[in-house]
């Protein structure tokens, strides 16, 4: 699902009774050179195939992949999704490749208009809000909200669904990106980023903390470029704190007002293996170990770890549970609907450990938890399930 970007440029030559269409090939090495030199490491993709030129292109990091084709008839398409960062994006697109089209002697089909786009936007968004009880775009990650929308900056509740579904316009402010001017993609990029990437805690690692340097970065350089753009100045001062940066001027308008913004306040619904399911805070970050059989996750206080196993021809839970002996204290048992589950509880080097085990024959998934509060533990395993 998406705002599908759709837009066609052809050369001034050929479009008279007898002028010569340019030729296909020349135009796509032409256009491929021209894409090398202005846009180098964002070019993810580039050359022919299949009598075509192809080229993919990401911006910025956190846009979305955009497509150029130079078709057997010498045209050149772009395509994409404009959804995840708004009308804005287009506009600049249509921007950056002015300066190609001038060499190449092209020009759009259509003229850009971005209060057109930004019309046609938001009555997409209102088209598909009605009839569906929860739309999401922008997002990467599938995060436990109940909302109508579940969009790039942040869910959206019904009262502001009914809204839009009236009146179209409302969906602007559901758009990171809604007009070009000074600061604005800066700060496009760093509410996206604060929404969808930042854990709201303090770095794991130089990854994380490079990621929250950066957002700190554009939204330096978004108060620069315009003092009067509305910035996230609450969450702003608490991305700051967790970076051990001040900042009198953030800190001052941000006054007391609380930090709202980021799904990674939120729990997230994980894929692990073997078709099991588990709800994890959004903060904790994780990866696969032992070539895809094991997945472990932390937020530097707590950690998981799950592993799965299945056993071909045995259809009774209970059996299949009990074929892994009690190691250590049980702390809780379930019986729901055919599957059974047991946990149990241990202290390792005065850390607190629960392993709970869930069959659901033929299948089993073993969650290990360490840290944190034990009720904290036994609903996270209550958690799993198999999809």
């Amino acid at each position: 699902m998406g705002f599908g970007i759709d837009r066609r440029a052809r050369s001034r030559k050929g479009r008279g009774l007898f002028r010569k269409a340019p030729d296909p090939r020349e135009v796509g090495d032409r256009f491929g050179r021209l894409m090398r030199r202005m846009f180098k490491l964002a070019l993810t993709r580039a050359g022919w195939g299949k009598e075509r030129y192809v080229a993919e292109l990401v911006l910025f990091a956190g846009a979305p992949s955009v497509t150029f084709v130079v078709g057997s008839d010498a045209e050149l398409s772009l395509s994409g999704d404009a959804a995840p960062l708004g009308p804005a994006f287009i506009a600049e697109l249509v921007d950056k490749l002015a300066p190609i089209l001038d060499e190449l002697d092209f020009v759009w089909t259509e003229p850009f208009d971005l209060a057109r786009t930004q019309a046609a936007m938001c009555e997409w968004l209102a088209g598909e809000l009605r009839g569906s009880e929860q739309v999401q775009f922008g997002v990467t990650r599938r995060f436990r909200i109940d909302a109508p929308l579940i969009g790039p900056l942040g869910p959206r509740d019904a009262a502001w669904r009914d809204a839009v579904v009236a009146d179209p316009s409302r969906a602007a402010d559901a758009f990171p990106w809604w007009e070009r001017g000074p600061g604005t993609l800066e700060r496009a990029r760093a509410l996206i980023a604060m929404w969808n990437e930042v854990a709201w805690r303090e770095p794991l690692d130089a990854d994380e903390r490079e990621l929250m340097k950066s957002v700190d970065e554009d939204l330096r350089a978004a108060r620069k470029a315009d003092k009067n753009l509305a910035l996230p100045w609450a969450d702003w001062k608490e991305l700051l704190a967790l970076l051990g940066i001040e900042d009198e001027d953030v800190s001052e308008k941000a006054g007391t007002s609380p930090a709202t913004i980021g799904y990674r306040r939120h729990d997230l619904e994980i894929e692990l293996s073997g078709g099991w399911h588990v709800r994890l805070p959004g903060a904790m970050v994780g990866r696969w170990e032992d070539d895809g059989g094991r997945y472990w996750a932390t937020d530097g206080d707590r950690a998981i770890e799950f592993t799965s196993f299945t056993v071909d021809g045995e259809g009774d839970s209970a059996k299949l549970l009990a074929v892994a002996p009690e190691a250590h204290p049980v702390v809780d048992r379930f019986v729901a609907d055919g599957v059974h589950g047991r946990a149990e509880a241990f202290t390792d080097e005065d850390v607190p450990v629960v392993v709970g085990l869930v069959a659901s024959a033929p299948h089993v998934g073993i969650l290990t938890v360490k840290g944190g509060d034990q009720a904290w533990a036994l609903s996270t395993w209550r958690s799993l399930r198999l999809s």
